[in-house]
């Protein structure tokens, strides 16, 4: 272990810790924060991930078990994103049975690179780790909003008052700031100074870009305006997008992908796209099943092999199922047995 491996490893955790807390203001429709209940929830996630480190539960290399922890507080606070109004011992233990039951299994498949069903010898293909946290985490959430019905999800606390929330073009200023923390997420994840730190860093920064472009555009062609929270959405997905593919792409295909899902974001139904966890979720799970299609040397393009683009979408669908059941188990329970002092204790309508 050198002193820049180190210094990597190091800034990988800040830029993912930070991606995390820009994200809670995101999530928070940019009002303000409850800064005590974000940082106990993401404690509980990188809390839960350090112990199976440390149990050897996950057995990875030393370098990768801050990040790692780092990721599973995201995971935590990404999981339990559309459950504003539950209370703060019952949104703590939804994040700790979700870490365990999901970002950990899936973790283990992508650090580990044990999962090869289709004979790669190439496990799965995620630089940073978007699969477990960004697919898996927002599919925990999504599972809890198909449950919990469109009324008790996603709501703005009412103690906080409106004057607060950050208003018009404002509202990029996060989301600009989670993409450069974000270059840095991927940057430092590569644990190394040599030449793909570049390639990394131009995925970076041209496919968030280039997400946010193509789904103002789509939003203009469907609804005759551009807004900031399409803008915002968008660049929120093509950072998504980065996170599993920036090494693995060229330039053309780094911009390519960025306009694919910046598009698709632009083309979900308004309610839905306006959910942080939808376009982090959609924008990792489609690009690293484009990774398997067309990842420079390794995708089916290249080698003519389907192996891999099998192995991505497997692992994809798998992210997704799972994560969407215990979100959803977790939703049932939480709407059969309400918590007394929760804002969503009333009865549905």
């Amino acid at each position: 272990m050198d002193a820049v491996s180190l210094g990597f490893s190091a800034l990988a955790i800040v830029s993912i810790l930070a991606v995390t807390a820009l994200l809670a203001v995101v999530e928070n429709r940019f009002a303000a924060v409850d800064w005590a209940r974000t940082v106990l929830i993401a404690g509980v996630g990188g809390a839960i991930v350090a112990l199976a480190c440390f149990l050897q539960l996950l057995v990875l290399p030393l370098l990768l078990i801050g990040p790692l922890a780092a990721l599973g507080a995201l995971f935590a606070t990404l999981s339990t994103s559309l459950l504003r109004s539950h209370s703060t011992p019952r949104r703590l233990g939804l994040a700790a049975v979700s870490t365990a039951l999901v970002f950990l299994p899936l973790s283990w498949t992508v650090f580990a690179t044990s999962f090869d069903p289709f004979g790669t010898q190439l496990g799965v293909i995620d630089l940073g780790g978007g699969v477990p946290t960004l697919v898996g985490g927002g599919a925990v959430a999504l599972g809890t909003a198909l449950v919990r019905g469109r009324a008790q999800v996603a709501a703005v606390p009412a103690r906080i008052p409106a004057p607060a929330r950050m208003s018009g073009w404002r509202v990029l200023i996060p989301a600009v700031l989670a993409w450069i923390a974000g270059v840095g997420w991927v940057v430092g994840l590569e644990l190394a100074a040599d030449d793909m730190v570049p390639v990394i860093a131009v995925s970076a920064l041209v496919m968030p870009a280039l997400a946010a472009v193509s789904a103002s555009l789509v939003e203009r062609l469907r609804f005759g305006r551009t807004t900031s929270s399409g803008i915002v959405v968008g660049l929120l997905a093509g950072m998504a997008a980065v996170v599993p593919a920036c090494a693995f792409v060229t330039a053309p295909l780094a911009a390519a992908i960025g306009v694919i899902v910046g598009a698709v974001i632009g083309l979900l139904p308004q309610r839905v796209r306006t959910w942080p966890a939808t376009a982090l979720a959609l924008g990792a799970a489609i690009s690293a099943v484009l990774l398997g299609a067309f990842g420079t040397h390794i995708g089916y393009i290249y080698t003519g092999q389907p192996e891999l683009a099998f192995g991505q979408l497997t692992i994809v669908l798998l992210a997704v199922a799972g994560g969407g059941a215990v979100g959803a188990v977790l939703g049932w329970l939480s709407r059969r047995w309400p918590s007394p002092d929760s804002a969503d204790s009333s009865p549905e309508v």
